[in-house]
């Protein structure tokens, strides 16, 4: 278990002429109205599909049984201009919305699905083509079209919140229940998730894995990382089960065997030093309703005189999430000069995350640091910046994303030992990385890759970071983790080029 104090459309085209009639696969056609008083807007799928529109006055629904490419429904989106709202998707529906002063017209030919925008007007000759559903119905159907389309779109807290009432409403409908749980899920919501799959007595991979996850774990890890000048190998054990509806707690042992070419001490410069320690940990986790939670932590370096303890406060959803973290004096071995004479470290620190697009995420944490060693206070101060944004290119399996990332910490006092030398020396660091991610599912794994460089604007290590990640479901109860990699961005008082590797096995113990 590593410590977790570390840092944390649209104008159209204009329309094309009515005449052309012989479309390309899957092409998005702008043409103008006719009685509806608005332009129409052609969506066209490649190959025979059945479309099924349910409307409201400003929202329609079109479900299908033909995949479509996330690329054309960005330019239908595009097409439609100003007069479309909004626009959301999964695998099998859409969900589109008019723009003020706008209403949502849609009929289907064969493959061509032609959406109009006429003025905000009741429609006098519209007439169904097929029997309507019972209102109360067609309501329930729009939401859980919504719902799904939200959480394809990375909103699964708007999901939660769209079929919450109705589940409320209909206790006894399973699908509402089912598409409930599963919205919980995605949020973090696993123990509320879990419940209703029981009360479903859902018996499929997924809820028996959730299920599974609910009832606590027990996971041992290794971990391998390091470059020219530190490496250090962190093996560890730790377990938490539930102890009550809203709270879960645990305990851990972690082993950690350094090896640094130089370390600062109070007789001068020491090379080659080789260090062991252990740290054991007590944790918590304290959930204040849905989306909030509160993760407690007390460690102590047991061949050493450190301990200390800190918390860490999540609030809002994962596509809107603030962060608070306070942490004192908790054992810290990230620089040569911590781990050899038992380290610690203080923080205070803030950030969020927030979901701009369905496709655009964004991320930064701002934090004050203070490093010390074992017997005295604070020898280092400093504050780091981390943030980012992740823009998803291609939904699907294989996905692809482009990620950027800024990890950053500026040095702002630094004591010394009578020597001359600093306790913890520690130098500005600034690193900006770019990488292409890619991720896929095969059989029971979901696999990760990413490649991309890291530039150094503080130092002279610029280089490539990439790695690969594993994670796969040997049955329910058990999960198995591999990532490994390098990495061109500098830690605390480590620069240059870093190789990592890291194996985790977890048992959970829930009922599956």
């Amino acid at each position: 278990m590593m410590p977790w104090v570390a840092p944390l459309l649209l104008a159209g085209p204009p329309p094309l002429p009515l005449m052309i009639v012989d479309f390309p696969p899957d092409a998005t056609v702008s043409v103008p109205a006719s009685e509806t008083g608005g332009r129409s807007v052609d969506l066209i799928w490649s190959r025979d599909v059945h479309l099924q529109i349910e409307k409201e006055d400003y929202d329609l629904v079109i479900r299908f049984d033909q995949p479509i490419t996330d690329n054309q429904l960005k330019d239908f989106a595009k097409a439609a201009g100003d007069d479309l709202a909004d626009l959301r998707w999964n695998d099998n529906s859409l969900v589109l919305r008019a723009a003020d002063g706008r209403r949502l017209e849609a009929v289907a030919h064969g493959r061509v699905l032609r959406v109009s925008f006429p003025s905000d007007q009741p429609s006098l000759s519209a007439t169904p083509s097929a029997p309507q559903p019972r209102m109360a119905d067609l309501d329930m159907e729009l939401a859980i079209a919504r719902a799904q389309a939200d959480a394809a779109a990375g909103y699964p807290d708007l999901a939660r919140r769209r079929l919450a009432p109705l589940a409320a409403a209909h206790p006894d409908d399973r699908r509402l229940q089912r598409l409930l749980a599963d919205m919980e899920v995605a949020e973090g919501a696993l123990a509320l998730g879990a419940n209703r799959y029981r009360n479903l007595a859902a018996d499929d991979p997924f809820a028996r894995q959730t299920i599974a996850e609910s009832g606590g774990n027990v996971m041992a890890a290794v971990t391998a990382r390091g470059g020219k000048v530190f490496w250090q190998l962190e093996s560890g054990i730790n377990g938490m089960v539930p102890v009550g509806q809203r709270i879960s707690a645990g305990a851990g042992l972690r082993w950690f065997r350094s090896k640094a070419d130089t370390v600062y001490g109070p007789t001068g410069i020491l090379s080659n030093r080789t260090s062991r320690s252990t740290i054991g940990d007590l944790f918590a986790t304290i959930n204040l309703g849905a989306v909030s939670r509160i993760e407690l932590q007390g460690s102590a370096q047991l061949d050493a005189k450190v301990f200390g303890g800190g918390a860490r406060l999540f609030a809002g959803p994962p596509e809107k999430q603030g962060r608070l973290v306070v942490a004192y004096h908790l054992p810290d071995l990230a620089t040569p000069e911590q781990s050899t004479f038992g380290g610690h470290i203080s923080r205070v620190g803030v950030g969020g995350t927030m979901r701009l697009t369905p496709e655009l995420v964004v991320q930064a944490d701002g934090a004050w640091n203070g490093y010390g060693l074992s017997g005295t206070g604070i020898r280092t101060r400093s504050l780091s910046v981390t943030g980012g944004l992740d823009y998803l290119l291609l939904r699907g399996s294989p996905s692809l994303a482009v990620s950027y990332r800024l990890d950053a910490e500026y040095v702002r006092r630094t004591d010394m030992r009578a020597n001359g030398l600093a306790y913890i020396p520690l130098s500005d660091r600034e690193n900006h990385s770019f990488q292409l991610v890619s991720g896929m599912s095969w059989t029971r794994w979901q696999l990760t890759g990413a490649a991309g460089w890291t530039f150094d604007r503080k130092g002279k290590t610029d280089g490539p970071t990439a790695n690969v990640s594993a994670t796969g479901r040997l049955g329910a109860g058990w999960r198995l983790q591999a990532s490994g990699g390098v990495s061109s961005i500098s830690r605390p008082g480590i620069s240059g080029r870093q190789l990592y590797l890291r194996v985790a096995l977890t048992r959970y113990l829930g009922r599956h």
